[in-house]
């Protein structure tokens, strides 16, 4: 009798955090609860419409659905076709000494790239990263850098004649800003 009186406290024990812990379906009290919908496949869907991260220009490595960074190797690819890394991941990619001149970075994760002594010239730069990138040397003559994130890049060399710096995050803890600006307005190198 005593055994039977454990087990069955035990089965009420064990039915409570059940109860407790089951996901509520159907609630007409939370409208944020998941259907069975939200879970379909609506991948294809989303490529179509240009959505996805396939048309978007990132490369998928498909073991752990994240964007996969290009090698140079396959920058060089894209620089001899079409020549736009919009939204494309080029972290930590050695780019140097390239002629990447009138091409499309809109949107990409530029982080850790070494463009040392590369022709960026009338590049489209707006809304990308380079953060703590290496741009010594290089050539950014008319670059559309608006509302990029230069926070730390190194720009020693680096001319920047023309080029469209609105709402960048500039490297100023670095470079003082009357520097990077007189470089833009007379395309002087930068000396820091």
């Amino acid at each position: 009798m005593h055994i039977k009186k454990t087990f069955s406290s035990v089965d009420a024990l064990l039915e409570k955090p059940k109860s407790k812990c089951s996901p509520r379906r159907g609630s007409d009290d939370d409208d944020s609860d998941f259907d069975d919908d939200d879970f379909s496949d609506d991948d294809e869907d989303e490529d179509e419409d240009g959505g996805g991260a396939a048309s978007a220009g990132i490369a998928i490595d498909p073991e752990s659905a994240k964007p996969k960074t290009l090698t140079r190797k396959e920058a060089i690819e894209i620089l001899q076709s079409t020549r736009d890394f919009s939204r494309v991941d080029l972290r930590k990619a050695n780019l140097t000494k390239l002629d990447f001149s009138n091409c499309t970075f809109a949107g990409a994760n530029l982080s850790y790239v070494n463009f040392k002594d590369s022709n960026l010239e009338g590049c489209d730069f707006s809304e990308s990263s380079l953060w703590n990138a290496n741009l010594e040397g290089a050539n950014l003559t008319r670059a559309n850098l608006e509302d990029a994130d230069l926070d730390y890049t190194k720009l020693r060399g680096a001319v920047l004649y023309r080029a469209n710096v609105r709402r960048a995050q500039l490297p100023t803890d670095l470079i003082p800003r009357d520097e990077i600006m007189r470089s833009v307005n007379e395309g002087t190198k930068i000396s820091r």
